[in-house]
């Protein structure tokens, strides 16, 4: 199982603008010490028009990263692709591909932030099978020397993508969320499955569902591929952990749930300042993992038995994680 990460600090919401370069300056930093400890990937999420240092354009970013490294793979997660044309995704795509020796993983999503859509010029309705069809795009431009295709949102004929990537088809995954639809929806495709951050026996649920409609859809076990997010924090003592618990817990109300704008709902609402027992701020409580080493071991360890290909660690404990935990899977 590989381990990846990101720069917790080019996410981070804050009440006043600060200098948008130190950000960016700090996310290839980042990405410079996630490489030499050994984690396996770094990558940035994608929002617009949101406060300082959130990354609109994920794939300019992980294009500075790949300067800078020679290993670590570079990933989008999730980069917004019914934002896009797909053939300009794909190029783009490709670019980078070329440029970092072939290090690029593609995670994508739908979007849900009306505005964002609105901000852009294109329809929040259709995400979804625009998002399907631009993934199915992508890997036949990065796949075949010329293709065509003719879908509901998209056509083309006989096109050819320039520059030609080195991975062959390039590697993507379906950033999915949460839900039991999208796990299906991924399935039923046989796209890779990167799960947000949830608690274990969701996870374990959502994973089923997924290899279920794979294996309906005609896709053999070795082609359902899974990934997840997961919140962890490491504490000395169990006690510890819980102070750093508790202290994540409350940066996250103040910076995250109060930053205008950041959280909605399924329909799309803004949510200002729910209650604790609200259930979006509720799913993050109960997703963050914390405790000793050991017991952070032995939570991941539960993953990798699901048979996760990666799993995305978003901590400030970088050093902390690669000296205990990741000789702990090598």
């Amino acid at each position: 199982m590989e381990f990846w990460t990101t720069s917790i600090g080019v996410a981070k919401m804050r009440p006043m603008p600060s200098a948008l370069g130190a950000g960016y300056e700090n996310f290839v930093r980042d990405a410079v010490q996630a490489e030499a400890l050994g984690f396996d990937g770094f990558g940035s999420g994608e929002h617009h028009f949101m406060y300082d240092e959130f990354m609109p354009l994920p794939l300019q970013a992980a294009a500075a990263v790949a300067a800078a490294t020679s290993r670590i793979r570079l990933s989008t997660n999730a980069m917004l692709l019914p934002l896009y044309d797909p053939m300009e995704a794909a190029e783009m795509a490709a670019s980078l591909d070329v440029l970092s020796g072939g290090r690029v993983s593609l995670g994508l999503g739908m979007g849900y932030r009306p505005y964002e859509f609105d901000g852009l010029g294109t329809s929040k309705r259709t995400r979804g099978a625009r998002l399907r069809e631009a993934m199915e795009v992508i890997r036949l431009a990065t796949s075949q020397e010329r293709f065509s295709y003719e879908g509901k949102h998209y056509q083309y004929e006989n096109e050819t993508l320039i520059p030609r990537p080195i991975q062959q088809p390039i590697d993507q995954w379906f950033c999915g969320g949460t839900s039991l639809q999208g796990a299906r929806r991924a399935g039923h495709a046989g796209l890779g499955y990167w799960l947000a951050n949830s608690p274990f026996d969701h996870t374990e649920n959502i994973v089923k569902e997924y290899r279920q409609a794979g294996k309906e859809a005609g896709f053999d076990e070795s082609q359902l591929r899974v990934a997840a997010f997961k919140d962890v924090c490491i504490g000395s003592t169990i006690e510890e952990a819980e102070g750093l618990r508790k202290m994540l817990i409350e940066s996250f109300y103040d910076e995250h749930i109060l930053g205008y704008g950041y959280l909605v709902d399924e329909d799309g609402k803004n949510l200002y300042n729910p209650p604790q027992e609200h259930p979006l701020y509720q799913r993050f409580i109960q997703s963050l993992y914390c405790g000793t080493i050991e017991m952070v071991v032995e939570e991941l360890k539960r993953y990798e038995a699901l048979g996760m290909e990666m799993v995305f660690l978003p901590s400030q404990q970088h050093e902390l994680i690669a000296k205990e935990v990741l000789p702990e899977f090598k």
